[in-house]
């Protein structure tokens, strides 16, 4: 397969590197929703491991629960596993292992080569699955961590930090969840709210009442807001921390999720202190028992670096596509001047080939304007995509081989082949050869003139015949000066089977075989 341009590598990384961030998003937001109305804490983590498979493409994921009388996690839930690890299965829990680290110090952990990790020892049951790489995130707890979520692959793609991201918010969702089912007695929601789990997160958490009013920020979105006491905003609504363009976005936003839709958007929002930032935003109802909303939570996570880094990269693609504009103009106008001088030079060589006095002196300017007359045609089809860095060699071929026909009046040139994609470098030399093995099967064979491309598994092979009788024992031997074997010869690429004669059939054939690459 040929190698994308530079400006289309680009972009397709980009493309990618989005859609996963979406598909995360929207995973995260759907479980975030759907365990509001789940009352059991083995479904919720089971769902959790489900979120966490489908949102990092691995086949395993699990939670870790941390026994503190022994020191050691218990797989409690997971995707991928045996179920008769379900449950029983111990680890060690201690710093030298990635998710005793992860516990340990409180911060995720990511390893993308287990097998080769002097940090870390690879847990015996990552081995017996052949796990190669792992994500390890705490699932924070009250008064200490729970355990650990961990998402686990076999197969050769990295974990990235964008993944780190999206594993912290499906733990924080655990936390958040595991705290509400233990408090699900209570009535005051409100204790509830202000909890340690959600100043726990790293991200803005805001709760809101049905019409937009801030009931609840957690202390890291009021310092990610620069606001010094939570007073300054409590009862406030909070479209109105948005610039005014942003406003509308964030009230549909607040009124499809008061009617039970969870929403989604990104916008620019500075803090208090004016500095600008680029929030991903999600906005999800909350449920009471009877299924009916009775607030919003809106979560805010700064992607200041990731949308400058996007905003890089896309002026980068811009200045590409117009440096290749740039290009392909100057290559337009090189290619016009370079075919009106090979137009002059011709009729320069045509018209002395008239004015000549001796036969043979004539005969040969009038073949050297033949010639350039090819070359010309040869420029010509090789610059129709402004110089383009790759070219079907068969289309163009096609193009070539019906200017030559023009030259013999009731002689048929065709030309079979698939479609082969080369460099532009390599199309100069393949047309020049093309265009001299076509104009001497015109001028000495007879009949149609056949041409054949076709690719080998190192090089591409150019078949010119004619229904003649066959070339004579002593060629290549020139018949005229010999130019037009030496330009052959010199095009096409080294060895002694570069050029050769077909001599296994009963007419002219000639094949010459070019480098691929």
């Amino acid at each position: 397969m040929d190698a994308l341009p530079p400006e289309e590598t680009i972009r397709s990384a980009v493309d990618r590197s989005v859609s996963r961030l979406r598909l995360q998003h929207e995973i995260a937001v759907q479980f975030a929703t759907s365990v509001l109305r789940v009352h059991s804490a083995d479904v919720l983590l089971e769902e959790a491991c489900k979120a966490v498979s489908a949102g990092l493409h691995s086949r395993f994921a699990k939670v870790l629960r941390y026994q503190p009388e022994s020191e050691t996690f218990v797989l409690e839930a997971g995707v991928g596993w045996d179920p008769a690890d379900i449950g029983t299965t111990e680890l060690g829990a201690d710093d030298a292992s990635p998710a005793g680290h992860a516990l340990v110090s409180g911060r995720p952990v990511l390893s993308n080569h287990l097998g080769t990790e002097h940090r870390f020892r690879t847990p015996e049951l990552l081995a017996r699955h052949g796990i190669k790489r792992a994500i390890n995130v705490p699932i924070r707890g009250i008064p200490e961590t729970f355990g650990v979520l961990e998402a686990d692959s076999s197969d050769d793609e990295d974990f990235t930090e964008t993944d780190i991201v999206f594993l912290e918010a499906i733990a924080n969702v655990i936390s958040m969840s595991r705290e509400r089912l233990a408090a699900e007695s209570q009535t005051d929601a409100d204790e509830l709210f202000s909890t340690s789990v959600l100043n726990a997160s790293t991200d803005c958490i805001q709760v809101l009442s049905l019409d937009g009013g801030i009931e609840f920020m957690n202390d890291n979105g009021l310092a990610a807001l620069s606001i010094d006491d939570f007073a300054e905003v409590g009862g406030t609504a909070c479209a109105d921390l948005w610039p005014d363009d942003q406003r509308p976005k964030v009230q549909q936003a607040l009124a499809k999720s008061a009617s039970g839709e969870p929403v989604r958007f990104e916008g620019p929002c500075p803090t208090r202190a004016g500095d600008a930032r680029w929030w991903d935003v999600s906005v999800a109802p909350i449920l009471d028992t009877d299924e009916r909303v009775k607030r919003i939570v809106l979560t805010m996570r700064d992607v200041t670096e990731r949308h400058e880094n996007e905003e890089q990269l896309a002026a980068l693609v811009t200045s590409q596509e117009t440096q290749l504009g740039n290009s392909a103009l100057m290559m337009k106008e090189v290619h016009h001047r370079v075919r009106n001088s090979l137009q002059l030079v011709q009729t320069l060589l045509a018209l002395q080939a008239n004015l000549a006095g001796d036969k043979s002196v004539a005969t040969h300017l009038q073949a050297a304007a033949t010639r350039v007359r090819t070359v010309g045609s040869v420029h010509h089809r090789l610059y129709q995509d402004d110089g383009a860095e790759a070219t079907d060699a068969t289309s163009y071929l096609r193009g070539l081989t019906a200017d030559l026909a023009e030259l013999a009046a009731g002689r048929e040139v065709s030309l079979e082949g698939k479609s082969i994609v080369l460099p532009a470098a390599r199309l100069a030399p393949l047309g020049l050869v093309t265009a001299e093995l076509v104009t001497n099967a015109l001028k000495y064979g007879r009949g149609t003139v056949r041409v054949t491309l076709e690719r080998s598994e190192e090089a591409v092979l150019l078949s010119v015949e004619d229904e003649g009788d066959g070339f004579p024992i002593d060629f290549p031997k020139p018949q005229g000066t010999g130019l037009g074997m030496r330009l052959v010869t010199t095009y096409a690429g080294k060895g002694a089977g570069a050029v050769t004669v077909d001599r296994s059939v009963p007419f002219s054939r000639i094949v010459v075989r070019f480098p691929a690459g």
